[in-house]
């Protein structure tokens, strides 16, 4: 696995990666939500295409009809199957992915897969020296915040697996005349906390050598970093979506294939400076924690020069935010459905 955390020196070359305006995500689903065929994948795609639609018109109107936008999917091939059913191969998930997409009345640019997410792979049947360990990588960055007074009784987050954005309330007294009980403190607060403590990864004991098993808290947070384009190891790009060939069929696997499949030949890049994401409400705490991730990572400062320097270039300069959260945008879509009456 290669996997590097050195500090990135002045001769260190940053590769760049095409960059569109916008990226949306239009669905994420389990792999056992296949498991009643195009049910699941029909409706949250239904329910995205209008939101899609007004993104792109608002895109188009600040950056001209030449504005890239593209669309992707993601799959959770991370999460063990809770089903006793056979899982669908990806050419089947794929085929019912596009299938809903044209019935939605719109396309679907690049299919992810979550596990991917983890460990990246660019190519079918990639072998280790092909690989990065993109959560490992994610993890190295935290740099987390020391409550004011902290006398170190909180092991650190790269111990614990647990990255909080405030103090937690201490569970007894530290001392004879202080009050029984202290609330939580959000640090940077805004009149009122909103105390955050986040699972980043946990160990399956039952393997004889014990690995991380990811949260889905840091692998969203790896994904929109992907999305964003801002994700290098020892300055290299990760993850570069694969498009296969006419004549090359898909892996009979989910692990053979690629972290990121290119689905349509004139996709805009997957990578943009801006990241939306239309998900059902269920998805809701994963992305507020994988946004206080994000906040806490040390970014390597040439990337977001390199970002920010292509977007003052555009023919439409783009001022972006400093702090990456500021591109990540949701839209969480109700659970309502309408039933029809025959």
């Amino acid at each position: 696995m290669d996997v590097r955390y050195d500090e990135v020196t002045q001769s260190t070359k940053v590769e760049a990666v095409p960059l569109g305006h916008l990226s949306v995500e239009t669905g994420h689903l389990y792999l056992d939500d296949f498991a009643d065929g195009d049910r699941e994948i029909a409706r949250q795609l239904e329910q995205a295409a209008p939101w899609l639609e007004a993104a792109g018109k608002r895109i188009h109107k600040r950056f001209g009809r030449n504005a890239r936008i593209s669309t992707c999917f993601l799959v959770d091939d991370y999460t063990p199957s809770s089903s006793s059913l056979d899982q669908p191969k990806p050419s089947e998930v794929v085929d019912m992915v596009t299938a809903a997409a044209d019935q939605a009345g719109f396309r679907i640019d690049y299919l992810a897969r979550e596990a991917g997410c983890a460990i990246a792979c660019e190519r079918p049947h990639s072998g280790p020296r092909d690989r990065s360990a993109l959560a490992d990588i994610v993890a190295g960055l935290i740099v987390e915040e020391a409550a004011v007074g902290a006398n170190g009784s909180r092991p650190p987050t790269a111990q614990t697996g647990w990255l909080s954005n405030g103090e937690r309330s201490p569970a007894v007294a530290v001392a004879m005349d202080a009050p029984d009980w202290e609330p939580p403190e959000e640090f940077g607060k805004y009149k009122h906390s909103v105390f955050v403590d986040i699972e980043l990864w946990s160990f399956d004991k039952s393997m004889p050598q014990a690995e991380r098993q990811y949260s889905c808290s840091l692998l969203s947070a790896v994904w929109q970093l992907l999305r964003l384009g801002l994700l290098r190891n020892a300055g290299k790009a990760v993850a570069k979506p694969y498009r296969f060939g006419p004549n090359e069929g898909l892996p009979e696997l989910w692990s053979q294939l690629p972290s990121i499949t290119q689905l349509t030949p004139d996709a805009a890049p997957f990578a943009a400076y801006q990241v939306l994401s239309v998900l059902p409400p269920r998805f809701r705490a994963a992305e507020h924690a994988a946004e206080i991730i994000i906040d806490h990572l040390r970014f390597d400062g040439k990337v977001l020069k390199q970002t920010a320097d292509r977007a003052r270039d555009e023919t439409n300069p783009v001022t972006l935010p400093d702090n990456p959260v500021g591109r990540v945008s949701h839209l969480f879509v109700d659970d309502v459905h309408v039933t029809h009456n025959d």
